[in-house]
């Protein structure tokens, strides 16, 4: 297979059928069942050539947009929907905070991204935390665990264990759109597929979800640190 496109990385699980993401970077990424062979994952990859062609042609263009953040002063950082302008202050700790505005310690400068992230993974844990438990309350779900991920094009997911993973990136998102995402995934508790069924339960745990859907589609490419 000549055209072929190259893959990056193949990750084989339980799952019983194929996915294929395509990062930021242009990077392959195929989930595949645990069974499936080389030549399987090749043949899955070359019927869907164009769709991986368009989309690493869309993630080039989103990167000529949008390029990685540099966190000089002034540059502006997503939290729960809004935007909030980053300020050097001399201090020790803390390294970052936000009060209408980030403000980051001089001396943390050089590892400006690394204590964004820090920061964006507790607040995410912090915001799903309670979700979880605001519906776990209502609707009786049972979670065994929870992680918060470096995940770069998922917003979330859901293992056949009850294991929830969700981006560090969520909390950047609007309140709304971050509970979409949290009940899409308590969903998956119930109704493991994108079935009617699936989206039946969705309508039924938080009604107003196609209005916090259709805005990831068109803004979640801008959160992001990279």
């Amino acid at each position: 297979m000549p055209d072929l496109p190259s893959i990056s990385q193949i990750i084989r699980s339980k799952r019983k059928s194929f996915s294929l993401e395509v990062q930021p970077d242009g990077q392959l990424i195929v989930r595949a069942p645990r069974a499936a062979t080389q030549a399987d994952i090749n043949t899955i990859v070359a019927q869907k050539a164009s769709w991986i062609a368009r989309a690493r042609a869309r993630q080039a263009s989103h990167a000529q947009l949008y390029p990685p953040k540099t966190f000089t002063p002034g540059e502006k950082f997503w939290y729960l929907g809004q935007q909030y302008p980053l300020h050097l202050v001399e201090r020790r700790h803390p390294l970052l905070s936000l009060n209408g505005a980030f403000t980051l310690a001089h001396h943390a400068q050089a590892g400006a991204k690394k204590a964004f992230i820090a920061w964006y993974r507790a607040q995410t844990r912090q915001n799903v935390q309670r979700l979880i438990a605001k519906y776990q309350a209502q609707h009786g779900f049972k979670v065994n665990a929870l992680r918060i991920t470096s995940a770069r094009t998922r917003w979330g997911s859901c293992s056949g264990k009850g294991n929830l993973n969700f981006t560090y990136r969520l909390c950047m998102a609007p309140p709304e759109v971050m509970e979409y995402v949290v009940v899409h995934e308590l969903a998956h508790l119930r109704v493991p597929n994108h079935s009617r069924t699936f989206w039946a339960e969705v309508a039924r745990l938080y009604p107003r979800y196609q209005h916090a859907r259709a805005w990831l589609k068109q803004h979640g490419h801008l959160l992001t640190l990279d």
